[in-house]
């Protein structure tokens, strides 16, 4: 693995431990409350591939959309929070056949994402909360390309794919009163790689599927949103990155999942419900 890489996750966990420890001292500015947040989401999704000269084998683009819910339990001190959510769509894909003949085709993507985090931080007395989190996370999703035709009329066979990533979650976090009833917040913060599999089932006669294990990489993530009374917006960037994974014989043919990134660019509007 690469320096740099050890270098990222050393300072961001240099930086999770100071601040709890930091909080211990900190003047109690709210009491303990449970919130918990009901959104609608549109998604601006991008899914590429390369291959192992770092050339574009093809790339999907297009809308997703999406129910998510969040809980959190907020203390003064050590706050903890779980949540997920559900998005469905269909993007385009600009890509090529095994051959390298370019085809074009629509991709069904459904599936979910969920997490939980331990949340340390503390209150300063103009109201800012600066936080820290830490905490574990999954994504999991089909990917289903449907059938097509090349330019001269031949017809391509579809792809199905049942993708799971599961990760480790660390970052920093921020959250101030404009007004009593206006809130700012953001955050950022970075996947820590534990597992990734795709089973994909390419409808090849004799190969009916093959299950891959794509490398996972260090990916980051954040967002920035506003609070008013009940309700909230926020703009959010995800990301998901996948080395080239091993070679899997399966009949005739050695396959193997290139390397894979994807990055999500959301808006988001919430009701929220405090008790």
């Amino acid at each position: 693995m690469k320096f740099e890489k050890y270098t990222t996750v050393f300072w961001v966990i240099l930086l999770v431990v100071l601040i709890p420890l930091h909080s211990i001292g900190a003047e109690s500015l709210s009491e303990d409350k449970r919130r918990v947040d009901f959104g609608l989401q549109v998604q601006d999704y991008k899914w590429a591939e390369y291959d192992y000269h770092g050339n574009k084998l093809l790339e999907e683009s297009g809308n997703r959309y999406g129910l998510t819910c969040d809980f959190e339990f907020i203390k003064n001190i050590i706050s903890w929070r779980f949540g997920g959510n559900f998005f469905l769509g269909e993007v385009d894909y600009d890509g090529q056949t095994w051959t390298g003949l370019p085809v074009k085709t629509d991709v069904l993507y459904a599936g979910t994402k969920i997490y939980g985090d331990i949340v340390p931080g503390y209150r300063l007395n103009c109201g800012l909360w600066l936080k820290s989190f830490i905490g574990l996370g999954g994504e999991f999703w089909l990917r289903d390309l449907n059938d097509t035709k090349t330019d001269a009329g031949d017809p391509v066979q579809g792809s199905r794919e049942w993708w799971g990533s599961l990760y480790g979650r660390m970052g920093l976090g921020a959250e101030y009163p404009v007004t009593e009833n206006i809130r700012i917040f953001s955050e950022a913060g970075v996947k820590l790689p534990v597992y990734a599999r795709n089973e994909a089932n390419f409808f090849v006669s004799g190969n009916p599927s093959v299950g891959l294990e794509p490398k996972q990489d260090f990916s980051g993530f954040g967002n920035l949103g506003l609070r008013w009374k009940q309700w909230g917006a926020k703009v959010s960037y995800d990301s998901l990155r996948f080395d080239r994974s091993d070679a899997v014989s399966s009949g005739m043919y050695d396959l193997y999942q290139p390397e894979s990134k994807s990055d999500v660019y959301s808006i988001e509007v919430f009701w929220s419900k405090g008790f």
